[in-house]
This record gives C-alpha cells, structure tokens and sequence, in this order.
C-alpha cells in the first residue's frame, strides 16, 4: 500500500480501527472484519519478540481475510529491531505499520517502549526514521499529548516525526499519567492538527457516532479513532461511518447481539482452545450488554464460568423487557 493511498483512503472513510491490546486478536479481528471497516489493526506486537519468532506473538500477526487495509502496531525502544520487525511484518503482507509510542503500561514503558519513547525525542525519530526506512508501506505513530501534563511535547515532536517519515500520526487526546478518566484536552489535538501537513486521527473517549462527528469538528482531524468503545461492539463501525457520511444508522436487537457474542466465542475456541477462550470471555462478554440492567450481577455470573457450555445458557437470562434489556438474575 503506497502513502498516497493510505491517506486518500483515511479522508474518505475518516475511520482507523485502534490496537487494542488483549481484545483486537485475531478472532475479534474476524468480527470487525465483516462490518466493513476501511482499516483493521493488530494488537500491539513486541518488536524483538517478532525478530525471535516468539510463539505467542507470532499467533498476533495472523491476517484477516476482508476488503480493508491490514496494519499491525509495533512497540519497541530499539531501533535495529524495530526495522528488523518492520521488514518481517511486511513480507507477510501487512500493509502499514503503526510506531506505539502511547502505552502506558508499566511493563512496557520501563523499558523506554510505548509512551516512554516521547520523552525521548530523538530515539522516537531514529525509531521511525528505521522503519520508514526498510519499507516500502506507510508508517504512523499512535502516540499522546506527552508523558505527563508537565510535559505536553506532542506538538514539536510531531512535527520531528513527520520529517523522519511518519505518513500519518494518530494523537490520544490525554497524557500518560493516567488512561481513562481524565477530559480530553481537543485543544492540542487541534493545534498539531493545524500545524501539520500530514493527516491526523483523533483517538479518545468516542463511544458513538455523534462523538466522532464531534471529534472532527472540534479538532479539525481528518479521522478518528474510537477505543475501548468498540469493544463488544463492532457495531460502531457501521454507526461511525454511517453518521459521517450522513446516512442512518440501525442500532441491533438483542438476538443480534448474542448471535454474534456467540460466533465470537466459537472463534476464540478455534484459535485458543476451549480453556483459553473462556478466559478470555469472562473479560469480554460483559462489553457486549454494557448497557443493560443488572450488570453488576452479569459481570460476577460471567467469572464462574468453567465450560463453553455455560455461556449460551447465561445469555438466554438476558432479555428484552419494557424497562429494556436486563439480566435476570
């Protein structure tokens, strides 16, 4: 995929599915692949670990079949190994490449990786200076308004950025010393948005398509990027993309909803085993009926589960009622 590409397809579709780490795998990724978004993006994958073929992180880098763009996030401190892993990740058919520089994670950032990198200017420019040297694809960073709100630097470190390669920028409108909770200050993101060449996706606290269109009005952004709103709703891909292009959108009905909890679940099987898949369920299946009533008491029923089994039998007990969906407890 040439750059060019890449950013008339993102100003016309003005959707970047985000990474989203332990929820956008590859059966997730199968979901959101059939509600048609123009970008899908893998999870976060460890740069070294790429180059050492780690089992595990390997499992991250299965492709999507679909009729978007497939991107994959790297997160790493060290240069060499991010362009090693750049190249690999492109000869198995990814087709941009997204520079972590916003984990917050402590696991991560000790190591001078995710949101570390911005405090260190000129590692995070030799970093994408690297990769957008060894590839033929675009490359971006995801990044935020800096490490803390003593150190908002996403401003003159964009533009570094972009001058060592970046085609694109995606900016969190929060700093780093928390993840959620703290107002979006839209004010930076449109600052930068107005002080660059290149296009920026706004990322944060968009849970609707009326928050997108928001976003891009009060950024100026030429796309955004929703988070933990998409998960257990793929959804909102047909919601974003309908209420920027202004056209309706139909909400799904509850059987909808559990048809496809359900596929999910059959696909985590498939790729984990049964044991895997319903741990991972346990974290997921609440995000589907984040709206319904009594769901205290589904989120403590959903950590019993042991078996596959159990899982249908428990969405059975949520139901459309004239007070809307709830759980029976």
């Amino acid at each position: 995929m040439k750059p060019a590409l890449f950013v008339k397809i993102l100003k016309e579709k003005k959707l970047l599915l985000p990474p989203l780490s332990g929820y956008t795998d590859y059966p997730y990724r199968i979901i959101l692949a059939r509600f048609n978004p123009p970008f899908i993006i893998t999870e976060m994958a460890n740069a070294r670990a790429i180059v050492q073929k780690n089992r595990r992180t390997m499992e991250i880098l299965r492709i999507v079949e679909g009729n978007h763009y497939h991107g994959v996030q790297l997160v790493g401190g060290i240069s060499e190994y991010m362009k090693k892993a750049a190249r690999i990740v492109q000869d198995l058919g990814f087709e941009f490449i997204d520079i972590n520089m916003g984990c917050t994670a402590r696991k991560v950032t000790c190591r001078g990786e995710g949101v570390s990198l911005m405090k260190n200017e000129t590692n995070a420019c030799e970093i994408v200076a690297a990769v957008a040297g060894a590839v033929d694809v675009p490359v971006t960073c995801k990044m935020r308004l800096g490490v803390s709100r003593q150190s908002m630097n996403v401003l003159p470190l964009s533009q570094k950025l972009v001058d060592a390669g970046a085609t694109a920028l995606t900016i969190h409108g929060r700093s780093g010393e928390k993840k959620f909770g703290v107002p979006l200050d839209r004010n930076i993101i449109q600052k930068t948005v107005m002080n660059l060449s290149v296009p920026i996706t706004a990322n944060g606290s968009i849970y609707t398509g009326v928050d997108a269109r928001k976003m891009i009005q009060e950024t100026g952004a030429t796309a955004v990027m929703p988070g933990r709103g998409l998960l257990g709703n793929p959804w909102l891909i047909p919601e974003i993309l309908n209420t920027l292009s202004d056209k309706k959108y139909t909400p799904p009905h509850l059987q909808q909803k559990k048809e496809v909890c359900l596929d999910h679940l059959a696909l985590l099987i498939d790729f984990y085993g049964e044991r895997r898949a319903v741990l991972k369920m346990r974290s997921i299946l609440p995000h589907y009926y984040s709206s319904c009533l009594f769901l205290k008491e589904l989120k403590k029923d959903v950590q019993r589960i042991t078996t596959a089994r159990e899982i249908p039998l428990l969405l059975e007990r949520i139901q459309e009622t004239k007070l809307g969906v709830l759980y029976a407890t």
